[in-house]
């Protein structure tokens, strides 16, 4: 309930707004271009762009004529820009800055692109995001998950290592083939059986993206259930029925920036030099990295989001055993960086 003693102020906004939608003010000081176009008392609809030519996502003719689809999709789309609008300039400028990294990636296992956005619903491309469940890192694994691996099938081996010093779920470049080869490893080789034929691989980009949300087995048990195929045929957990449709809706706010009035703030590409096979003779603190290239201990650890940031250190051993690190420093500095490692000891000369 208003105070009284504001109850003036309210109706003096009230009837400012009011006025500015009158002739007597300039139309297109409160033209709102999304409402003549947009169904069901959504504020934003789909594009021109994409009314017209269909919507085509991860290789696959999206359904938004139906009702159930299109709502679902706009229902997102609505509540990222209207509720969570700064979050999504966030995941935007951020996607900009490692789309460098991670499509090359994504390319290599022959993923759709769209997946570049996968990380921003699931960390807001944050290298320490830790949810309730334990998932950690870019790409939100578990740690059993993380640990576990496929069975006889080395080339989608989505396993890392995790110990005390080292959590490869946040190095951005080994977290990112860790995911796209499980989501290749679901979509292709993951032994299926659905409606009673036995397959390999879902063949189907958001049923292997609702199962990376919902785990494949669940996913499966829900299709069997339902005896259907399809991702938007099935009533599956809460969380998994807004994970498509939100990937969905923020590739199409990135792909339709000026519709929609997204204006993202520009950042430089993430790029950085690496050095693999280093073999320490002393522990090297991240602190002492950032002095041997010239910046900031946290520009280090952003680069090796893998060394938890408590601990800071690349160690040279571990009780008898000698580590063998990849060392990641900004882009232009891998000489000088290896030079004066050797000066300082670090490594032998």
């Amino acid at each position: 309930m208003i105070p009284r003693s504001y109850g003036w102020i309210y109706a003096g906004v009230l009837i400012l707004a009011a006025l500015c939608c009158s002739d007597g003010f300039a139309a297109e000081s409160c033209y709102i271009p999304h409402l003549q176009t947009v169904p069901n008392g959504f504020r934003y609809g789909f594009s021109p762009q994409t009314k017209k030519k269909g919507l085509i996502f991860m290789r696959k003719r999206i359904p938004i004529g139906r009702r159930d689809v299109g709502g679902r999709i706009l229902k997102e789309l609505n509540y990222l820009l209207m509720d969570r609008r700064s979050l999504v300039l966030l995941w935007l400028s951020r996607s900009d800055e490692y789309r460098g990294v991670i499509l090359p990636i994504l390319r290599k296992y022959k993923l759709p692109p769209e997946f570049l956005y996968l990380a921003a619903i699931e960390s807001s491309y944050d290298p320490r995001s830790l949810s309730s469940a334990g998932a950690y890192g870019y790409w939100q694994f578990i740690r059993p998950t993380a640990k576990q691996g496929p069975h006889n099938c080395p080339q989608y081996d989505w396993k890392m290592k995790i110990s005390g010093w080292n959590d490869e779920r946040g190095d951005l470049v080994k977290s990112t083939h860790s995911a796209a080869r499980y989501l290749a490893w679901m979509n292709r080789v993951m032994k299926v059986k659905l409606n009673g034929a036995e397959r390999e691989g879902l063949h189907n980009w958001l049923l292997a993206t609702a199962s990376y949300n919902a785990g494949p087995n669940r996913v499966l048990t829900r299709l069997n259930l339902y005896d259907a195929s399809s991702y938007w045929d099935v009533p599956l957990p809460i969380e998994t029925e807004r994970y498509v449709p939100r990937l969905i809706a923020v590739a199409l706010i990135s792909r339709d920036r000026a519709f929609y009035g997204v204006d993202v703030p520009k950042r430089k590409h993430r790029s950085f030099d690496t050095v693999r096979g280093i073999r320490l003779n002393k522990n090297l603190q991240l602190a002492d990295i950032a002095k041997l290239v010239g910046t900031t201990p946290r520009a280090v650890w952003e680069l090796n989001g893998q060394i938890p940031h408590e601990k800071a250190v690349f160690p040279a051993k571990t009780g008898r055993h000698r580590h063998i690190h990849t060392i990641n420093v900004p882009e232009g500095t891998r000489q000088k960086f290896l030079t004066k490692l050797k000066a300082h000891g670090y490594v032998g000369k």
